[in-house]
């Protein structure tokens, strides 16, 4: 992390302070949502961690699920959460929306989230978490790491080869989604053909196929849904293929920097 960034972390970070009120640090916080799960686990030692939402340890699409077996679960529900005696609530931009309005009428602490599709995004979003729960300066360590880790890829000279991240019944996020931001920072333009979220049917991307498509591991539970991906035309047009676990994808976390470390390997 340059000294030019470690200045802007703390000044974001001292902004932060201003801003949040000054309290003890929260010893009861609980998430309702799957990407403050995972920033909780990263900031949080467990015994301070009230509940995660029931999708924490779930692999396929936690990227802390080993980290987060064992902590108690909670329906991101008014009902299911007070008798919980949070002092802090964090929420997602999706899901417990209800939830976390019912509990700041209450009387408890909410601490929103939006989506994070950047990496900057990711680090502002790392920080207000991390001063919401008195440990900024962790937060700002892991911050660091993360420059750190997506300076260490390096970029090639030239045009970029082209990658589809290609997931259930043909979903591809677009320009402008975190899928995209990764794919920039493990060196390649993202081939899907639009800004935000849709779908390349088989048939569409194997008239114009991508340097690289990127799916997930193999293994996973069979399903209609996944079948498409493993579809036999996509061995016999001969598509070079990467497997990430969609798990590094799901949230904008620090985690999404391990997908663009995988992904530039096979660039």
């Amino acid at each position: 992390m340059s000294w030019s960034s470690r200045l802007a972390a703390a000044a974001a970070a001292a902004l932060l302070a201003a801003a949040w009120p000054a309290s003890a640090k929260p010893e009861r916080v609980v998430s309702l949502n799957l990407c403050a799960d995972q920033l909780l686990v990263l900031l949080l030692p467990r015994e301070r961690i009230a509940a995660l939402s029931p999708l924490a340890d779930d692999p396929t699409l936690s990227a802390v699920a080993d980290r987060a077996r064992g902590i108690p679960r909670v329906r991101p529900a008014a009902e299911a959460v007070l008798p919980l005696a949070p002092d802090l609530a964090v929420a997602g931009p999706w899901g417990g929306a209800g939830a976390a309005g019912a509990l700041a009428r209450r009387g408890v602490p909410v601490l929103r989230l939006g989506l994070a599709e950047s990496f900057d995004a990711i680090e502002e979003q790392l920080l207000r978490v991390g001063e919401a729960v008195g440990e900024i300066d962790k937060a700002l360590a892991i911050a660091g790491e993360m420059r750190d880790a997506l300076a260490a890829i390096g970029q090639r000279e030239g045009e970029r080869p082209r990658a589809l991240v290609w997931q259930a019944r043909g979903f591809a996020p677009g320009r402008g989604t975190l899928a995209d931001a990764v794919l920039a920072a493990a060196g390649f333009a993202n081939a899907a053909p639009y800004a935000g979220y849709g779908f390349v049917p088989l048939e569409r991307l194997l008239a114009d196929p991508p340097d690289l498509l990127v799916t997930a591991p193999p293994g996973g539970p069979a399903s209609l849904s996944t079948a498409v991906t493993h579809h036999p035309a996509l061995a016999a047009a001969g598509i070079p293929r990467a497997a990430v676990d969609p798990a590094l994808l799901a949230c904008g976390s620090p985690y999404a920097a391990r997908a663009a470390f995988l992904l530039s390997l096979h660039r």
